[in-house]
This record gives structure tokens, sequence and C-alpha cells, in this order.
């Protein structure tokens, strides 16, 4: 039989931070109520963890739309060449 201590649970892996890291990596700000729901942080590193995502989410839409516009544009100069 184990001997276990029940005053202290073992941490789930939902609750690391490489799993928030991850799921931040894949789904973006969908990956926070990952972070909200874990006991082990402050409320104020909750709070600038989310700032941070969301920045950078916005960040990354920024230059989705940049390129996409770029590639538009080029697109629409390669069918002027072509008439």
């Amino acid at each position: 039989m184990e001997n276990r201590d029940s005053s202290s649970p073992k941490p789930k892996i939902i609750d690391s931070f490489w799993a928030f890291l991850i799921a931040t990596a894949i789904a973006g700000p969908l990956a926070l109520p990952l972070l909200w729901r874990n006991p082990r942080y402050q409320k104020s590193t909750k709070i600038w963890a989310s700032v941070f995502v969301i920045i950078f989410t916005l960040f990354l839409i920024y230059g989705a739309g940049s390129f996409i516009d770029n590639v538009l544009s080029e697109y629409k100069q390669v069918l002027e060449l072509q008439q």
C-alpha cells in the first residue's frame, strides 16, 4: 500500500505552465480559462498573462491582415499586367 499525504493533492497536468503554453500556442486566447482556473497563480499574474496573450493575438491578427493586403495588391498587379 502506498503512503500518500492527503493534505497535499498531486497537481494536475492541466494546471501546469507547459499545458497553458502549448494550449496558448495552439488556440490563442481560447486557452485563457486554463490560466484562470489554476489556483497556483495570483490574480495579478493572471491579469498580466491575459493582457499579454490578448495583445500578442491582436498583433498576429494585424500582421496577418497586412500580409493578406500585400498578397492581394500583388495579385491585382499581376492581373493588370496580363490584360
